[in-house]
């Protein structure tokens, strides 16, 4: 009996081995996106890890994911408030807070790039770490550095088989050096928030935009651009940033901290690299049904619009150098990632 009150005892206590396993330390973070909770972000990527992470810590570790900018702000108010503590994790694009990812958006030159998010993706997140993981991401723990597949030029009412097709178009970008490009050809770049995109085409307050195949089915931008013109590689390849505070990653024990790195880093990134690419014939298809024309630049017009793009290459290596880095490396690694293999 005397054995049977001290047990008991001991449990409401929070002493026995039982209760001391069920109390043991929880964290909970939170994720912020401005993407739609429907979306292939969170669908396949940002619920799933979530998930993940919450099943390999053995419950210790909750994930709260908050899509479409749910706890307040804007898109490009997400780093600061990754930065001021506010949430845990953000899911974002470099373009979001001009000048501030400066060298990753390097990854987004025109013609830097592979073709497909399952290389570019890992090949993207070794550059970052290689040169911008003290500068541009002092204070973040990388969750991964994804690509998306390849992108393109859309348009709404003409479509463009050369350079000087672009002369007095204006076209929709998502950010600085992309937009640089598109001015380098001949058009005018213009900022619109995604969402806000389908309505600008369908109204004329934009002739095109520049966008990834994939993110063209779910939004049915085949149903108001009606051209759609790629070299064979695409024009480039947007980057995707998945991020963490690093004071809340520290704020984790060892074995807690290893559950994050071991669903983090290169491997992820390709993970989500192929969930791009596995995207990609879907809206070609999509597209294609929709009665649209797809043209497809040769190598010796794609020659012409790589000459015209020359100076932006020179302008991004120029402000890496003014920045106290090494612009003429990091271009030459971002055009090794480029090249055929």
């Amino acid at each position: 009996m005397l054995k049977r009150s001290i047990a008991a005892a001991l449990l409401a206590l929070g002493l026995g081995s039982t209760a001391g396993a069920q109390t043991a330390p929880a964290f909970t973070f939170r994720l912020h996106s401005f993407s739609s909770p429907t979306a292939l972000d969170h669908t396949m990527h940002l619920d799933r890890w979530a998930e993940r992470i919450g099943t390999a810590s053995g419950g210790r570790i909750k994930v709260e994911v908050y899509p479409a900018m749910q706890l307040g702000g804007q898109p490009r108010d997400l780093v600061q408030q990754l930065e001021d503590g506010v949430v845990d994790l953000i899911w974002t694009v470099p373009g979001f807070t001009p000048g501030r990812f400066m060298g990753t958006e390097g990854l987004e030159l025109p013609f830097m790039n592979t073709g497909r998010s399952t290389t570019q993706s890992p090949a993207s997140y070794a550059f970052v770490q290689k040169h911008l993981a003290t500068t541009e991401y002092r204070g973040i723990k990388v969750i991964a550095i994804n690509a998306t597949d390849r992108a393109l030029v859309h348009t709404t009412r003409k479509p463009i088989r050369t350079i000087e097709d672009f002369k007095g178009l204006k076209l929709r970008v998502a950010g600085r050096w992309i937009g640089e490009a598109v001015t380098a050809l001949g058009a005018t770049p213009v900022g619109i928030a995604l969402p806000g995109v389908y309505e600008a085409l369908a109204r004329g307050q934009v002739d095109g935009m520049l966008i990834n195949w994939a993110i063209t089915q779910p939004y049915r931008f085949y149903e108001v651009a009606k051209f759609h013109t790629e070299p064979a590689t695409g024009l480039f390849q947007g980057m995707i940033l998945t991020l963490m505070n690093q004071k809340s990653y520290e704020r984790l024990p060892p074995e807690l901290r290893a559950v994050i790195d071991a669903d983090s880093g290169a491997p992820l990134s390709r993970r989500l690299g192929e969930i791009w690419d596995s995207q990609t014939q879907g809206a070609v298809d999509a597209t294609k049904a929709a009665g649209n024309e797809i043209v497809e630049i040769n190598e010796a017009e794609k020659a012409r619009w790589q000459q015209a793009v020359q100076p932006v290459y020179d302008a991004w290596i120029a402000e890496m150098t003014r920045r106290g880095r090494d612009g003429r490396a990091m271009f030459q690694d971002i055009a090794a990632i480029a090249k055929p293999r």
